[in-house]
């Protein structure tokens, strides 16, 4: 009797075992190159603090340097005496409130220019000039328009959210196929429905990408204008320390600003990955 004439109960077990098989192998696979990954990170970055401890200071003076082992020690100072948590709630509050701001306000706009393509037509050119201005030459005009408190940091964190969500919002409404919104017109979808049926899930791979990375952006624009003019923050703290020749409490709090963007980002992401899985859109801006 040929293979092919074997019975489906004789020849399914072994059809279950090559694909278990097959798959115990793929899943082998990735988890060497996971940690192949990981462990080329962990290398580079001690590789990188040994060098930024020990030889860095042959090259440039040590005081304007310092080094991670001072920097952990002032960091510890800071976190348990220094008033470390006061500057992070400062910071955290004005680029959490700047970014929701500019989140909410980008996908608004976003949908109103694809909805009226005359007011883009209009907008448009207005819109690049002013995506084109520095933001930091904006951050002394905020200041003084709007006082030293934290209205002028959330408003700059949410300017510089805003600009990259309303660019990658239209681009991913504009690459939506056209003849899926016809179709879905035939089938009755119009209005609101057809935007929350068709145009927000088409667009929301690109959305949501410039979602989870501009939360760095809000984190700018508030330390942008702490560095101008405030008594509280991380921003306040970093050029402070700067302007005292402080390396060590300067470095610490860029530290601070780091791991705050890589957690938030590292939750947005998570969020992306069970909202959209399928989501591998790039962000633009």
């Amino acid at each position: 009797m040929t293979l092919s004439e074997r019975p489906a109960k004789v020849r399914e077990p072994a059809r279950a075992a090559v694909v278990a098989d097959v798959a115990g192998r793929a899943r082998a696979a990735a988890a060497r190159e996971r940690a192949r990954v990981y462990g080329g990170v962990v290398l580079l970055g001690a590789a990188l603090l040994l060098i930024w401890e020990y030889p860095i200071g042959l090259v440039i003076e040590r005081r304007y340097v310092s080094k991670p082992s001072e920097v952990a020690v002032r960091l510890a100072d800071l976190a348990f005496g220094g008033g470390l948590w006061n500057h992070i709630t400062t910071t955290m509050g004005e680029a959490g409130l700047g970014y929701l701001i500019g989140v909410a306000v980008g996908l608004v706009a976003a949908l109103l220019l694809v909805a009226v393509p005359l007011l883009d037509e209009i907008t448009g050119p207005f819109l690049a000039a002013f995506y084109s201005i520095p933001k930091i030459a904006l951050a002394p005009m905020f200041i003084m328009w709007f006082g030293l408190g934290a209205l002028p940091k959330v408003l700059l964190a949410a300017l510089m959210v805003f600009l990259v969500v309303l660019v990658n919002t239209i681009a991913g409404i504009r690459g939506i196929s056209p003849g899926l919104i016809e179709v879905s017109r035939v089938l009755g979808a119009r209005g609101p429905r057809l935007v929350r049926a068709v145009v927000l899930p088409g667009a929301a791979p690109a959305v949501l990408a410039s979602v989870r990375l501009t939360f760095s952006r809000a984190m700018v624009g508030a330390i942008l204008g702490e560095f101008i003019a405030a008594t509280q923050g991380l921003g306040f703290l970093i050029v402070r320390s700067s302007r005292q020749f402080e390396t060590a409490t300067m470095f610490a709090g860029i530290v601070v600003v780091a791991v705050l963007v890589l957690i938030v980002n590292g939750v947005i992401r998570l969020l992306e990955a069970w909202l959209v899985p399928w989501s591998k859109a790039e962000v633009h801006g």
